[in-house]
């Protein structure tokens, strides 16, 4: 029974000496008021969407002797309440062959990219570089245009894959 009654005690204590400081309350006219601080803190909020993607990549055949073919790349939609930047990379080195005999050693940046038409074209690398940044928005369109580097003394005819990262980041 003592032990029912000190821990009665305990949470009756806790309650009651944990618990805000009560308020005064203006009545006035038949109705109370007691104001309240809300506090909520918004965090960054960052939404990215890739259409047209995953892109196979490269088909070697009659582009043998093309020195760079165009290549369809996905359209990134960018959304966000605050500052943010798109980074793209790839997932790893080299090319995957799709197809036995194709070339294993096929370099990342013989596929290059950029965001405008106008411009240079950049070698994709395994380390992260920056395609576009901004501010608040609703929704942003950032098209990516490829073209891949054919190299015809080493690429030989096949089917080539790779997994190009877009990484989305407040700033």
């Amino acid at each position: 029974m003592k032990t029912k009654r000190t821990a009665a005690s305990l949470a009756s204590a806790l309650i009651f000496g944990l618990a805000p400081a009560a308020q005064a309350q203006s009545c006035s006219g038949g109705s109370c008021r007691v104001a309240s601080v809300v506090s909520v803190h918004v965090g960054t909020v960052l939404r990215l969407e890739l259409d047209r993607a995953p892109v196979v990549a490269v088909s070697l055949g009659a582009a043998k002797a093309v020195a760079f073919q165009p290549v369809t790349g996905p359209q990134a939609t960018v959304r966000s309440n605050g500052r943010w930047r798109l980074e793209i990379s790839a997932a790893a080195e080299t090319w995957d062959g799709a197809e036995a005999g194709a070339r294993l050693d096929k370099p990342a940046a013989d596929l290059q990219w950029k965001t405008e038409a106008t411009g240079d074209f950049a070698a994709l690398s395994t380390q992260p570089a920056v395609a576009a940044t901004g501010s608040t928005t609703p929704g942003v369109r950032v098209p990516v245009l490829y073209r891949a580097r054919i190299a015809p003394a080493g690429d030989v005819p096949g089917t080539y894959t790779m997994v190009v990262r877009y990484t989305l980041t407040s700033s």
